[in-house]
């Protein structure tokens, strides 16, 4: 169990104990648990358009970083950008993460590597010098068995409008990949519900293709139990999910926010109107 990540009033002084652990171990050696590159799509960025930069983590064998709704535990990496006058960036845009840890403690979250992409562009047409090099601010947590507290310096400088830039198809490359892994709305004729009962959530999805299993990912943290199982139904018009309510939730929820993963890897955001029933 995490106890340097968790967010439970009960454990304060076992937590305390193990974040100056993490603090401690935070030097040299925790360096070689993740890796971190400002890269950009384009070595040349493109009048009037968008700017899309990246900052790509790297992680040891067993680490992981979080998504922006960690779970059960954990905080998602925080930037600072710093950029020329006249521009500004955007949301970092998510790709689906993973269901992290067991029993009863869960977490959203990313292992290995992952691209956390950021477009820049200007603040008004006709405003703003020209954008010569891009900084971050990096501070994250990176986590196994306890959380050591990160941060990071990040600066990329791209090159003068006259000079020919190298082609760099694997940076490329990467970028697509990414987007392609991006939550997409509901396909055309998909349709998405939501129906409280008591202290669970049906998710119901109507839609034209096969699936096997599906996982919910909610946006906002303390609306649904992120250990439980979410058993997965097949019905005539497509498919549902079972979702438990939190016990963190004090107030009914309006609309349910999330990410819906399926078996083939397809993901969707989810904004959906909850309708309670006896």
């Amino acid at each position: 169990m995490r106890l340097s990540c968790l967010r439970n009033p009960v454990l304060p002084l076992l937590a305390s104990s193990a974040l100056v652990l993490a603090a401690n171990t935070n030097g040299q050696e925790s360096k070689s648990h993740t890796q971190i590159e400002l890269v950009a799509e384009e070595s040349v960025p493109h009048t009037g358009k968008p700017v899309w930069v990246g900052l790509l983590f790297t992680l040891a064998p067993g680490w992981h970083i979080y998504w922006q709704n960690p779970g059960d535990s954990g905080e998602p990496p925080r930037v600072q950008w710093e950029l020329p006058p006249g521009w500004r960036a955007g949301p970092i845009r998510w790709p689906p993460p993973r269901r992290l840890g067991s029993g009863s403690i869960v977490d959203y979250g990313y292992e290995s590597q992952v691209l956390l992409m950021v477009p820049v562009e200007r603040a008004a047409a006709g405003i703003g010098s020209v954008l010569n090099s891009i900084g971050a601010d990096v501070k994250y947590l990176v986590c196994r068995e306890i959380c050591i507290p990160e941060k990071a310096h990040k600066t990329l400088t791209f090159p003068a409008a006259n000079v020919t830039p190298n082609p760099e198809p694997e940076r490329r490359s990467l970028f697509e990949q990414t987007r392609k892994q991006l939550p997409k709305p509901l396909p055309a004729g998909w349709y998405a519900s939501v129906t409280q009962r008591n202290d669970l959530f049906l998710l119901s999805i109507r839609a034209d293709t096969k699936t096997r299993s599906a996982t919910f990912f909610p946006i906002e943290a303390g609306e649904i139990e992120n250990s439980a199982l979410q058993p997965f139904n097949t019905t005539e018009t497509g498919f549902s999910l079972t979702l438990h309510k939190s016990d963190q939730l004090a107030r009914p929820i309006p609309i349910l926010k999330g990410v819906l993963v399926l078996d083939s890897g397809r993901s969707f955001e989810l904004a959906t109107p909850v309708t309670s029933r006896r």
